[in-house]
């Protein structure tokens, strides 16, 4: 698809709607020869664009940068859901939190009816993705508003037993690795210096999320003097929620789920993504299923009421009865929460190199029976975000049984709340009060450099929270 702009240069926005319909190798901006052409002319406020013939046009209210973006969106999304008839069942909305748009005009005082209107005939959204939204939003709306002078924290570990073929985070092989006793001591250094700055500041910890990679990769000694410390340095009593990602079951034993428990963490994840073998060896996970169903038993008997289990919808090779299957496992063991995460083919990850596209009608159909199976057991939406590069137009969805959200989740996607993030590649989001402005740091994504670097690193956060202190 050949393109040429006009009046404007907003390739982003274009390339954003383009890619919904056409594959992204495939799109070309040009200065001439082009297919498709997007117009804006600035006189007239109005966005024309244009294609085999067709024309779809929308005048604007307002010369507002924003407004003219959303105008070249709207217009081309019009022009090609009529060349195409495929509907995007999104519109416009390409970004990842889309519940935002609702909590900001709940903000303003707007009413559902209205909120359903805008987003219907400004943004294009269909009235299912529409019903979802309010939905989320209004689960999400109790939990957004946390204790006073508090923040979130995250720590991560960057190492899982084998790397996913669908992963692109930073995640490094625990196994033989000579870096992991360095990277313990220097992220203490960072958790240290960080907590004692906010406890001299009288700033609390609300939540705590330990993510990676897979923390339960740690051996029992790493993982109980990590958490010990953890444990002596912050009243995790006081935490409204203390989760660790335990993700991979080949990763945990009783012993680890112990000194999880003993050491104050109120929720943890068992993911198995699918419960299909096949398809756990072809993406590169070390376990079987009959492992996720004794870990999972396991931690219950250890004492862990809230658990989470993620799936993931469009894995390669998946059809309809694989979802039907690995869904009717899951109930079987009645997790208290279930992710539904549909695939998104990063750039980083080992099925973009394998060139893997994925099949955007089967995955909607797919999603339809996983949500069909958790809405069945009586769990809702609580939490939602998009991804890039998915393999159809969908979105990552939190469902659980009320009690058993994850509040760490929600105020990361809403970001109503400062997330400091500790460790390598971890990113610390700062929300400046009422404006709502986020101001991020990212600490550096190598463990190597993060452990050479470390003190830098706590020096620039540090120069950050003092704004907010």
């Amino acid at each position: 698809m050949k393109i040429g702009l006009k009046g404007h240069d907003y390739r982003y926005e274009v390339f954003q709607i383009a890619s919904l319909f056409y594959p992204k190798d495939e799109i070309k901006f040009m200065d001439d020869g082009y297919e498709l052409e997007i117009i804006y002319d600035r006189d007239n406020n109005k966005v024309t664009a244009s294609l085999n013939g067709i024309l779809e046009s929308l005048n604007l209210n307002s010369n507002d940068e924003k407004e003219v973006k959303n105008g070249v969106k709207y217009t081309l999304l019009k022009l090609l859901q009529n060349e195409t008839g495929v509907k995007m069942p999104w519109g416009i909305l390409v970004g990842i939190r889309p519940t935002k748009i609702v909590h900001d005009a709940f903000k303003r005082g707007l009413n559902e009816e209205s909120i359903r209107e805008i987003l219907k005939e400004k943004y294009l959204v269909s009235k299912e993705k529409i019903d979802l939204l309010l939905e989320v939003a209004k689960n999400e709306a109790p939990f957004l508003d946390q204790p006073k002078n508090s923040v979130a924290l995250y720590i991560g570990i960057p190492f899982c037993p084998t790397r996913c073929a669908y992963c692109s985070f930073t995640s490094n092989p625990y196994k033989g690795n000579n870096l992991v006793e360095d990277y313990l001591i220097v992220l203490k250094k960072e958790i240290y210096s960080v907590i004692n700055f906010l406890k001299d500041r009288g700033i609390t910890i609300d939540t705590l999320y330990v993510g990676g990679g897979t923390p339960t990769s740690l051996n029992e000694k790493e993982l109980d003097e990590l958490f010990s410390w953890v444990k002596d340095l912050i009243d995790v009593k006081k935490l409204r929620e203390f989760t660790v990602e335990a993700g991979r079951p080949d990763s945990l034993n009783r012993e680890k789920l112990m000194i999880l428990k003993e050491n104050g963490i109120t929720r943890i994840s068992i993911n198995p993504q699918t419960m299909n073998q096949e398809t756990l060896d072809l993406i590169g996970r070390r376990h079987t299923v009959e492992d996720v169903i004794e870990k999972f038993y396991l931690s219950r008997e250890v004492g862990f009421n809230n658990i989470n289990m993620d799936i993931i919808i469009g894995l390669p090779g998946e059809k309809e009865e694989h979802i039907k299957r690995t869904m009717e496992k899951i109930l079987l063991l009645m997790p208290d929460s279930i992710t539904i995460h549909t695939m998104a083919v990063k750039r980083a990850s080992l099925l973009n190199e394998r060139m893997f596209k994925g099949d955007k009608d089967l995955a909607s159909r797919m999603y339809d029976i996983a949500t069909d199976y958790v809405k069945s057991i009586g769990m809702h939406p609580y939490y939602m975000y998009r991804q890039k590069n998915m393999v159809s137009p969908l979105e990552n969805v939190g469902y659980s049984f009320r009690g058993k959200e994850c509040i760490y989740n929600i105020q990361m996607i809403a970001e109503s709340t400062t997330v400091i993030a500790l460790g390598a590649d971890a990113v610390t989001k700062i929300v400046y009060g009422e404006s709502g402005r986020i101001e991020r740091v990212a600490n550096l994504k190598d463990v190597k450099e993060y452990i050479l670097r470390i003190d830098e690193q706590i020096d620039e956060k540090i120069k950050m929270l003092i704004d907010i202190c």
